[in-house]
C-alpha cells in the first residue's frame, strides 16, 4: 500500500516507522524533525515542504492509497488563547488541503478527538455531537469539510495518546513529557489552572494496533472513538509521577497549580466500544506502570 504521512511529530513519525515495513511510506512536512528521525525511517520518502502546496500535494497524492493527517492542531488552550490561528489550521488550511487532493480513490485517514461531544453523558458516534470548547467545535467543523469532500474517509476521534515506542523524543507537547522531563529535572511539576480537569490517555503502542488493523480493513466512511475509557485527573497523573521519582530515585517534586481559580474541561467520556467490536482489542499496561518505564528512561537517557 502507498501511504501518505502529513506531519513528520510525534504521532506521524511513529505511524511512519510502524507502516514502512510493509508498505511504501512517504512523509511531507516542514522537515524540522528530519534530521531526528531520519536514521529510523531509511525505508521512508521525506519530503520537505508545505501541505498548502498545490501542486506538491496534487502530485504525489495522485498516486496514495491512503492519506494520513497528522498535522498539529493545537488543543484546549491553544484555541482559547489563539482562536483565530488554529481557525486557519482547522478550517481554512485543511479545506485548501483537501481542494488539493484530486485523487478520489485514496482513503483519508482524519486524527480528531473526542473534544468533538459535550461532557454531560457518556458518548457514542452515532449520538448528537455538542462540543463545550472551541477547540472541539473546530475539529467537529474539520471532520463536517472531510465528510462532505468526495474522498473516502476514516476519522478517528481520539483520547490523548501518551508514551514511546520507536522514538523518544521529550521535545514533542505532550502533557506527560513535560511532566516528567521537567519534574526530573527542575524539581516541579506546574499544573495549568487548578489540575482538576480529567483527561483520558491511551498508550501509542494500543494506538499504533488499533490503527494497523483499521487499515488493512479498510474501513471506509467510519467514525470510531479511540479511547482507554478510564479518565482521571491531571494532577492524579502529576501525582503518580511524583509518587515515582520518589519512591524509586529519592527525588523531590513539587506540584504547583498555575492559578487555582481557574478550571479547565473536562475531557469527554467517550464510549470505544464500536471499534471494540470491530477489531482485536489488546489493552497493555496500566497507566502506572507505564510512566515507571518513561521515568526510568528519561532517568537513563
Amino acid at each position: 500500500m502507498k501511504i501518505l504521512i502529513l506531519g513528520s511529530g510525534y504521532i506521524g513519525s511513529e505511524i511512519a516507522y510502524e507502516f514502512s515495513k510493509d508498505n511504501q511510506i512517504t512523509c511531507i512536512d516542514h522537515g524540522d524533525n528530519f534530521s531526528k528521525i531520519s536514521s529510523k525511517l531509511k525505508n521512508v520518502k521525506l519530503i520537505k515542504g508545505d501541505i498548502l502546496d498545490h501542486e506538491l500535494v496534487k502530485n504525489i497524492s495522485n498516486e496514495m492509497d491512503l492519506i494520513c493527517y497528522c498535522i498539529g492542531t493545537g488543543g484546549v488552550v491553544n484555541c482559547i488563547e489563539n482562536p483565530d490561528h488554529y481557525k486557519k489550521i482547522n478550517i481554512d488550511d485543511f479545506k485548501k488541503l483537501l481542494d488539493s487532493i484530486e485523487n478520489k480513490n485514496c482513503r483519508f485517514l482524519l486524527l480528531s478527538t473526542t473534544f468533538v461531544y459535550s461532557n454531560s453523558e457518556k458518548n457514542f458516534e452515532n449520538m448528537q455531537t455538542n462540543p463545550d470548547t472551541i477547540y472541539g467545535k473546530l475539529r467537529l467543523q474539520q471532520e463536517s469539510i472531510l465528510m462532505n469532500s468526495e474522498l473516502s474517509y476514516t476519522i478517528l476521534r481520539m483520547s490523548n495518546i501518551y508514551g514511546h515506542k520507536n522514538f523518544w523524543i521529550r521535545k514533542f507537547d505532550n502533557v506527560i513529557d513535560k511532566f516528567i522531563s521537567t519534574g526530573f529535572s527542575n524539581k516541579k511539576i506546574l499544573l495549568y489552572a487548578d489540575g482538576t480537569q480529567l483527561v483520558d490517555f491511551i498508550h501509542i503502542s494500543n494506538f499504533l494496533n488499533i490503527l494497523n488493523q483499521i487499515i488493512n480493513q479498510k474501513f471506509q466512511k467510519e467514525i470510531y472513538n479511540i479511547t482507554s475509557e478510564t479518565r482521571q485527573s491531571i494532577h492524579d497523573i502529576a501525582l503518580l509521577i511524583k509518587n515515582i521519582a520518589g519512591k524509586k530515585y529519592n527525588i523531590s517534586i513539587q506540584i504547583n497549580k498555575n492559578d487555582s481559580s481557574k478550571k479547565l474541561p473536562n475531557i469527554p467520556d467517550a464510549s470505544a466500544s464500536k471499534i471494540k467490536n470491530k477489531i482485536i482489542w489488546q489493552d497493555y499496561q496500566d497507566l502506572s506502570f507505564e510512566l515507571e518505564k518513561m521515568c526510568a528512561k528519561i532517568m537513563n537517557d
